[in-house]
């Protein structure tokens, strides 16, 4: 379906589809504002930021640089959970303060708020990339075969 050499924007686009999707459904479900009518516009708006973020960050760069810090096996459990780390770190901070100030605008309480919603979405954020990369890496691997 996509050639091998378009296998960076294909991750990148499923990548930020399913981190903005799970992102945004989980943040609804804390406010109990989850619904079909507020998921959708969420999601959108939370997909063009992950989709922006990603393209311009060398993600996997960064996250195997840190990792490389503490391991240099990069075949271990160890180099891939803190690389996964640093990538869910970067998307996290940087798509909960971008969709807050759009939500917020900047006022007294944007920073307030960021930093007390950051740590239980990283959490939760964390976890589901940590868990789900693998099966997207596969998807990406089977749509660019040609």
């Amino acid at each position: 379906m996509f050639r091998r050499d378009q296998f960076g924007f294909v991750f990148n686009t499923i990548f930020s589809i399913f981190f903005s999707l799970v992102l945004t459904a989980f943040i609804q479900f804390q406010q109990h504002t989850l619904s079909l009518g507020t998921l959708v516009p969420g999601f959108v708006s939370a997909f063009a930021v992950n989709f922006t973020l990603g393209s311009f960050i060398p993600l996997v760069k960064v996250g195997n640089g840190f990792a490389s810090i503490f391991t240099k096996n990069e075949k271990s459990i160890v180099f891939y959970l803190l690389r996964m780390f640093m990538i869910v770190l970067i998307m996290t901070a940087g798509m909960s303060f971008i969709m807050m100030f759009i939500e917020m605008g900047f006022s007294g309480a944007l920073l307030p708020a960021f930093l007390f919603s950051f740590l239980p979405t990283f959490a939760f954020a964390y976890c589901a990339g940590a868990l789900c990369f693998p099966l997207l890496l596969k998807l990406t691997q089977s749509l660019c075969v040609k």
